[in-house]
């Protein structure tokens, strides 16, 4: 009787270890964190408020510096019958980094992405196959950007803007 009441408590106590075990769902493991390019962490000249008045009409553009491998920022603006805008400096599903961005006008749904293709002191630029957008540190504290479009194999540019510093 003994021998069958050990039998039978060894094999509850097995069944309830493995049990868990047998439970458990299997988990992916973590992707990988996607590292900041070289030269990533000298953003901090994009961090600030600054205006662009267009006939009167001031527009908002705010950045944040480099944090946790992003850069973000947001442009508010009446003119044109109003337009907000969200920026994303950082990688995309791959690990690319480059420019994530949306606005208004689409819905803030369709997301767009150009890989950084120029990182050095004071400037970044983003390019792919239909365009780029450039932008630049200017001496007042303010920002240069210019943007491209690519049509026919032909690059032409598409803005220029001027933003100066909020004082």
């Amino acid at each position: 009787m003994k021998s069958i009441a050990f039998l039978l408590l060894s094999s509850v106590l097995a069944g309830s270890m493995a049990a868990p075990a047998l439970a458990q769902t299997p988990t992916t493991a973590p992707a990988t964190k996607a590292t900041p390019p070289k030269g990533f962490d000298t953003l901090g000249w994009l961090a600030g408020t600054r205006y662009i008045d267009r006939n009167g009409t001031k527009s908002y553009e705010t950045w944040t510096g480099p944090s946790g491998g992003y850069v973000s920022g947001a442009v508010a603006s009446a003119s044109g019958g109003g337009l907000a805008e969200f920026f994303v400096i950082g990688p995309n599903d791959q690990g690319v980094y480059g420019l994530k961005v949306a606005n208004t006008n689409k819905g803030l749904t369709n997301w767009s992405f150009r890989p950084i293709t120029v990182l050095e002191k004071g400037k970044i630029k983003f390019a792919d196959g239909t365009g780029s957008f450039s932008i630049e540190a200017t001496p007042d504290g303010g920002i240069h950007n210019i943007a491209t479009k690519i049509e026919n194999g032909k690059e032409t540019q598409t803005g220029e803007w001027f933003w100066l510093p909020v004082k």
